[in-house]
């Protein structure tokens, strides 16, 4: 499994805006919405190739989730995500259990408060700074720590409808 989301507590019209603005990417399918079922066979083309950087987005608890479709989130220096966050909270976390790699950015109030990525391929990429609440008991020390941070996560998981969109 490889589920990757990014979640900022905005309205989802403003996240939309703030988002596009961020990525700085051309469009290459406008916002649609879309079942759930459908959006990574939407986010392909003919021959099963991903279209372009594809995201299935959703309200939730007050924030507006992008789910990652094409795992062209992940990598992203917690400095980036700060600038779409900008004094909002955000969160970006992913999993790919396959190379055994993780992420984790928590922002709060302008602040990372929790960077944490391990890819155990490149671990010249590896980073662990912060501390969040509930890592009390347990710290995030591994790909396997984030993988049940995500699983855990209820916001991260998808609604039955959002919108698809898709970026070069």
């Amino acid at each position: 499994m490889c589920p990757s989301y990014l979640r900022i507590k905005l309205p989802k019209d403003e996240a939309m805006r703030r988002f596009a603005a961020w990525l700085n990417r051309p469009e290459l399918v406008p916002p649609t919405e879309v079942e759930a079922s459908k959006a990574v066979e939407l986010s392909c083309d003919a021959n099963g190739e991903w279209k372009g950087c594809a995201v299935f987005i959703y309200e939730k608890d007050g924030w507006t989730v992008f789910s990652d479709q094409t795992g062209c989130l992940g990598s992203i220096p917690a400095e980036s995500w700060l600038k779409l966050a900008d004094k909002d909270e955000l969160v970006f976390a992913g999993y790919n259990d396959a190379i055994r790699y993780g992420e984790l950015v928590v922002i709060k109030a302008g602040k990372v408060i929790r960077e944490f990525l391990q890819d155990v391929d490149a671990p010249e990429e590896n980073v662990n700074k912060g501390h969040l609440e509930c890592e009390t008991d347990e710290p995030i020390e591994s790909w396997v720590h984030v993988a049940s941070f995500v699983d855990e996560d209820d916001l991260g998981y998808q609604e039955d409808r959002g919108i698809l969109w898709i970026f070069e």
